[in-house]
């Protein structure tokens, strides 16, 4: 009995057998699980496949209230308008997809904070996976969305932020496309006071503390210094209400100068001129910025008489463009303009469709949405483009704006208003400058121009969808203003 059958085998062996076939199925299931979730995270998050595009994003910042709210909604309304003409004639053309699409926009409201602004401009390229990315007005809440743009490798459309720092060899992700780099602004003005140095050899210079309008100043002080015309004054400031101006307007007036040029944005002027009324100061020769850029909002917000005789900036709609190759010329725009708002665009109004415009033409240029083809139709259209607001022509290497000149008005009180009378370069001259300039007593016996009431309530009384348009249909420009000059290019 001892040899006869062996004892049943061990079941330890076939069970190990087992559990290791178990386990490694379980294994492969549970690899099977990971990659499934990630190729799902993947999908949830992944921007959407070009073949099956519906629409072409495009996401900017506005600000509803604020030291910007006013600029914003006006460069806001002037891109709204071009997006809607552009689905009214069915989208655009993206060859690489074979068809058409319309245009869908997604806008976030920055309250004119530049933390606010970073976070969202993050979230329209990081959660939106926006096809273009606009940048809200000026340098200021610009200045958010370059590091981020360029860290995500996306194209960021500059409307109106002129800052020269911005643009450098090292950062293909902007393009400046409705405003000359700040550093030229000044070029044509500081070329006249230097023509008239003999009658105006004393110049006081006070800009505010920041990089749009320092850029002018020392642009104008070098120029003039170059030419034999020292400022009597030249200082920054960080002042923003009227009495702090009037501190400084007197520090000014006390170097006795012929000129005095105020660079800075819509609510320092507004200060400036609230000052000199205050103090019933008077200058032979008075410069500033917006009341070119933003003529109603100046006229209506500060003392009447105010503007009478002063300088500033001409650009469209002052200046005209006729031969142009993309899009409306400029009187046929401010014409389609006035008959749907009820009353003329002004610079950051046409800055902000001309913004478009050019967005519009390098995407059918690319024939896609690729950033870096996107930058590369930018080169293409430079020095070869001119569109209702003068020639496109920018740094290739670092996408500034060259084009687009700002030439030199002054507002001329006539018996219908203020006429915007272009005195430089002479080739565009429609009159001639009016120096030194009368005294206007600002605060009595002083004509008083037509003008709309404009509501006390605040901006932010009012929704984002009609923002832009409520301030379009209550300032307005006066009726007395004249022929603009036509810039034959």
């Amino acid at each position: 009995m001892g040899t006869g059958s062996s004892p049943p085998a061990s079941s330890g062996s076939a069970g190990r057998g087992k559990s290791s076939s178990r386990n490694a199925v379980i294994a492969v299931i549970i690899a099977i699980i990971v990659v499934a979730a990630g190729v799902t995270a993947y999908v949830l998050t992944r921007p959407p496949s070009t073949s099956s595009k519906q629409s072409i994003t495009i996401g900017t910042l506005y600000a509803s209230s604020g030291s910007f709210a006013l600029s914003s909604g006006f460069q806001l309304s002037g891109l709204k308008y071009w997006i809607n003409q552009t689905n009214a004639n069915g989208g655009i053309y993206v060859s690489s997809l074979g068809k058409k699409l319309p245009l869908t926009l997604i806008t976030y409201d920055d309250q004119s904070s530049t933390t606010t602004a970073l976070t969202e401009y993050t979230n329209l390229i990081t959660q939106n996976h926006v096809d273009i990315l606009v940048a809200d007005f000026g340098s200021v809440l610009t200045d958010p969305a370059i590091a981020v743009a360029k860290e995500h490798h996306v194209l960021l459309f500059d409307p109106t932020a002129s800052t020269p720092g911005y643009f450098n060899a090292s950062n293909p992700y902007l393009v400046d496309l409705s405003i000359r780099v700040s550093s030229q602004w000044p070029l044509v003005l500081a070329d006249y006071l230097v023509s008239q140095k003999v009658n105006i050899p004393n110049v006081a210079i006070v800009y505010s503390d920041n990089a749009f309008t320092q850029a002018q100043a020392q642009t104008l002080d070098s120029t003039l210094v170059a030419a034999g015309i020292t400022p009597v004054y030249y200082q920054s400031t960080a002042d923003t209400s009227t009495a702090q101006y009037a501190t400084l307007l007197d520090s000014i007036n006390a170097t006795h100068p012929d000129a005095v040029l105020n660079f800075g944005y819509d609510t320092n002027d507004i200060a400036f001129y609230s000052a000199l009324a205050a103090d019933n100061m008077h200058f032979n020769f008075v410069f500033t910025i917006y009341s070119g850029l933003e003529y109603a909002v100046l006229k209506a917000q500060t003392p009447a008489g105010s503007l009478n005789y002063t300088y500033t900036y001409a650009s469209p709609p002052d200046v005209q463009y006729s031969n142009v190759n993309l899009g409306p010329t400029t009187s046929a725009f401010v014409s389609d303009w006035t008959g749907v708002f009820g009353s003329a665009p002004n610079f950051n109004n046409i800055a902000g469709y001309n913004a478009g415009l050019l967005i519009g033409k390098m995407i059918t240029t690319a024939g896609s949405l690729n950033q870096t083809s996107l930058r590369q139709a930018a080169n293409t259209l430079s020095g070869n483009t001119t569109t209702l607001e003068g020639p496109f022509l920018i740094n290739t290497t670092t996408g500034a704006q060259h084009g687009m000149p700002m030439d030199l008005l002054q507002y001329q009180p006539t018996s219908s208003g203020l006429t915007p009378v272009i005195i430089y370069p002479t080739s565009l001259a429609t009159g001639t400058a009016i120096y030194p300039s009368p005294s206007v007593v600002t605060q009595s016996n002083v004509l008083v121009y037509s003008q709309p009431a404009v509501p006390s309530l605040p901006l932010s009384a009012y929704s984002s969808a009609t923002t832009a348009l409520f301030f379009q249909s209550v300032l307005l420009y006066d009726p007395g203003m004249s022929t603009p000059a036509i810039r034959e290019m």
